[in-house]
């Protein structure tokens, strides 16, 4: 903790000798001054404030970017519970610096709890996550230089980066700093001077970074609403352009595809109308068989497979459909096949 209370009023630093308590639990703190790590205070017994922890470097270097009269802000709701904010802006945004694991029922809490809030993620605690980040990068597809945006289907890349695992479902902006690590990214370029947005959305992620020193320059400057606009504007954007053009695709499917996918239907009927496969594909649907094999094609689509990749495919599904000896089962292997596609297995 960088500030205590001084006679219930005084915001004071850790001095020696100094005295002072905690402005959220009101408990006495000791003031640690060594000669080597930064002075601060530390709590006699435990804080009532549950969201306290001990802040590394790391965790002081940030907050002493914004004025000191925005650190260490208490925050109370309706009911009277208090927390203390890292940082608070002149325009109402919370900022908080996370460097150790934080449960996801406490994170979820503190994005309720605070009505406008930005996490700044320390990406250095683990020496996988910035090889995991990049093996991230490697595997994502570049959609956009200015500004510059990824995107990654959720599939098993997105699964190995635990970071992402840990963050991905916070209702709150979460940007990650790799500290001074060189990140990799748009052909060999490499630099430690971003911060990091993962945006899920549906079936893909999309990634983008934004300048340290502007972000800090931004928030200090009030204009906190419009780094949120910045980083997820061309974001949103890009996702409504990537519905229509998919959905536009999915109407007019490529003439190859309609008639593959006719054709393959045409051999259920034949094999459902000959005697000797009667009772096997007596329950047979014309209407279900197109769908399920227009769903395949369409979960293809949502993943970005050219027109020839999906005909490819389907020339495999040919052999599986001669090779069926009842309805039920294709229909139900079918239905596996396309989740499996939905889910980058």
């Amino acid at each position: 903790m960088k500030f205590a209370l001084l006679n219930d009023k005084k915001r004071i630093e850790a001095t020696k000798g100094a005295k002072g308590v905690c402005p959220s639990c009101g408990s006495e703190l000791i003031a640690k001054c060594g000669e080597i790590k930064v002075h601060y205070w530390s709590h006699k017994k435990k804080c009532d404030d549950h969201w306290w922890e001990n802040e590394t470097e790391w965790h002081r270097n940030w907050k002493n970017k914004f004025p000191k009269e925005w650190q260490e802000i208490i925050q109370k709701d309706e009911s009277g519970e208090k927390h203390i904010a890292d940082v608070k802006t002149k325009s109402g945004w919370v900022i908080e610096f996370q460097h150790s694991v934080i449960a996801r029922d406490e994170r979820d809490s503190r994005d309720y709890f605070y009505t406008n809030l930005i996490w700044v993620v320390d990406g250095t605690r683990r020496k996988t996550d910035i090889e995991q980040f990049e093996s991230l990068i490697e595997h994502a597809r570049t959609i956009s230089n200015e500004p510059f945006m990824l995107r990654v289907f959720n599939d098993w890349t997105l699964e190995r980066f635990r970071l992402n695992q840990e963050w991905d479902s916070s209702k709150s902006l979460v940007l990650f700093d790799f500290g001074k690590s060189e990140v990799s990214y748009r052909d060999k370029y490499s630099s430690n001077k971003d911060l990091w947005l993962i945006y899920p959305s549906n079936d893909r992620t999309h990634i983008s970074c934004f300048s340290k020193d502007t972000f800090i320059e931004m928030m200090n400057n009030a204009q906190s609403d419009e780094v949120y606009k910045m980083l997820l504007d061309p974001i949103q954007t890009k996702l409504k352009e990537e519905a229509e053009q998919e959905q536009k695709r999915i109407d007019t499917l490529a003439k190859p595809i309609n008639q593959k996918v006719g054709y393959l239907i045409g051999i259920l009927r034949n094999r459902a109308e000959q005697q000797e496969w009667f009772d096997e594909f007596d329950e047979f649907d014309i209407k279900l068989a197109s769908k399920i094999l227009n769903n395949y094609v369409e979960a293809y689509i949502r993943r970005g497979y050219s027109d020839m990749e999906i005909e490819f495919r389907l020339d495999g599904i040919k052999e599986h459909v001669k090779n069926s000896h009842k309805w039920t089962v294709w229909s139900d292997s079918m239905e596996r096949f396309t989740q499996e596609v939905i889910e980058g297995k």
